[in-house]
């Protein structure tokens, strides 16, 4: 299948994996209200450290196997299932491990946290790795899109005040694990039977480490921030936090899809060892993750302000400020998705990639023990910009004599002006019009329209540039 369906198709199944809080928010913001908000993201962000454990980086190590094996059926079985074994054993453990946290460390809010744990169930049977080493996105976008909008439904029927957290919480948690289930059925035309042995199930196990460790790190500041502001602030500030992060992760979906569909075409043309098209790739790829990641950028925050008032309530208010702080993450993400997905986890460089996200991590500990008491959400947002940025600065460094940035800089830079420009219409339509839907709409479509019209501008001019340039050098040829 071609990089473009793949991408289209990993980009809907990263929207839908989000669209479900993203259609939601408007109505859980008003009938939960922060504080039930904040204590089901809480429960969630402990949950997943678990789940990070049952899955121990075999997410990404086993797409990576798979798009190597994928071309010898036998062998691909035997990679699946030895790889899915490991991966059993390992959600066992940590299922075992979070029972017991939950009865026997956890004071309050006991059986949101227990209930949470359908989520973890979700990731021992979890096989969609297989498929996406397979590049074949359709048939997990296919199960996300009927399951999200079979929760979307019993949401909005059996959710109706702050009493029905519980509810929710079963209703989010099924989702993933009837979804988890039903994968399972396309995985029998794809494998035939092998015999696998103890050792090379175990085989594996070294191998995922390497690719455990830096989800380890990139957990500490996508989740211990909830975790941290549930401690250290209040669930309510945890809630505003959460409702923030959710809009900016439906940006960065966009964005990010591209370096999910590459990782396995990048580790196939790695394999290959055809460097010079790997190169190719990643130069198309930051160009087109710069193109796109930039008017996000100033898009949501030009937008927030008056967004958020109208699409989550008046009680959600402060979270357009950390989506504010929060909105350049995108741009960054952007990059270091190439420099990291798509560049140094391909080519095997895991203890270059691994360091970068661990210095992102101590960065944003720092930070938040500083911040989150005094500020709340907003030290939270402060924390994990100050962590992207010091990971996309440390992942440059590593590829700075393989991949030539200044190659892009150029377009960076015009792209940068355009997203400016935008963002002050953006800003002088909300400042003007005052917060409502059809400000939004207006921002949204008035964006767009001047980003994509100023960026052809400078298309326009760079070419004509370069057409100059090419017309003077051959007419000063002798």
């Amino acid at each position: 299948m071609s990089i473009k369906k793949n991408y289209l198709y990993n980009l809907a199944y990263q929207v839908l994996n989000m669209a479900l809080p993203l259609i939601t928010v408007p109505y859980i913001s008003r009938v939960l209200k922060p504080e039930g908000v904040g204590i089901y993201a809480y429960t969630n962000s402990i949950v997943q450290y678990f789940m990070l454990l049952a899955m121990l980086g075999i997410g990404t190590y086993g797409n990576k196997m798979v798009a190597i094996a994928r071309d010898n059926k036998k062998e691909l079985s035997r990679t699946f299932f030895s790889i899915f074994l490991l991966q059993l054993f390992f959600s066992f453990i940590s299922l075992s491990l979070y029972l017991v946290f939950v009865f026997y460390f956890f004071e309050e809010y006991k059986l949101i946290a227990l209930l949470q744990g359908i989520a973890l169930l979700a990731t021992v049977l979890d096989c969609s790795w297989f498929f996406s080493g397979l590049e074949d996105f359709k048939k997990i976008v296919t199960r996300n899109i009927f399951f999200k909008v079979l929760s979307l439904i019993a949401i909005f029927i059996f959710v109706k005040d702050t009493s029905d957290l519980t509810l929710y919480t079963i209703i989010m948690g099924l989702s993933l694990f009837l979804g988890s289930m039903v994968l399972w059925y396309y995985v029998k035309p794809h494998v035939v039977p092998v015999s696998i042995s103890f050792q090379s199930v175990f085989s594996h196990f070294k191998p995922t480490i390497v690719y455990f460790l830096p989800q380890i790190a990139t957990q500490v500041y996508f989740i211990l921030n909830k975790t941290m502001l549930g401690y250290l602030s209040t669930t309510s500030e945890v809630g505003i936090y959460d409702y923030a992060d959710k809009i900016l992760k439906i940006a960065l979906a966009i964005v990010t899809s591209l370096g999910i569909v590459m990782l396995p075409r990048m580790a196939n043309t790695f394999g290959k060892g055809d460097l010079d098209k790997a190169n190719e790739y990643i130069r198309k790829s930051l160009e087109f993750t710069t193109l796109l990641a930039i008017p996000i950028m100033f898009g949501l925050a030009g937008v927030a302000q008056e967004f958020v008032p109208w699409y989550m309530g008046e009680e959600f208010t402060l979270s357009a400020n950390v989506l504010i702080i929060l909105s350049p993450a995108i741009f960054l993400m952007a990059w270091s998705g190439v420099f990291g997905t798509q560049y140094l986890v391909p080519l095997g460089k895991m203890k270059q990639y691994t360091s970068t996200l661990y210095v992102g991590a101590i960065v944003n500990l720092i930070v938040n023990f500083i911040l989150i008491k005094p500020y709340g959400a907003i030290g939270a947002a402060i924390g994990t910009l100050a962590a992207e940025i010091a990971v996309t600065l440390a992942q440059m460094y590593f590829v700075r004599k393989d991949i030539n940035i200044l190659k892009v800089m150029p377009k960076t830079l015009y792209y940068l002006v355009s997203g400016g420009i935008m963002y002050g219409v953006v800003r002088w339509i909300g400042l003007s019009l005052g917060s409502s839907i059809i400000t939004t709409i207006l921002q949204v479509a008035a964006g767009v329209l001047v980003y994509v019209t100023i960026v052809i501008l400078f298309e326009i001019l760079l070419k004509d540039g370069l057409l100059m340039n090419e017309i003077k050098r051959r007419r000063s040829r002798p």
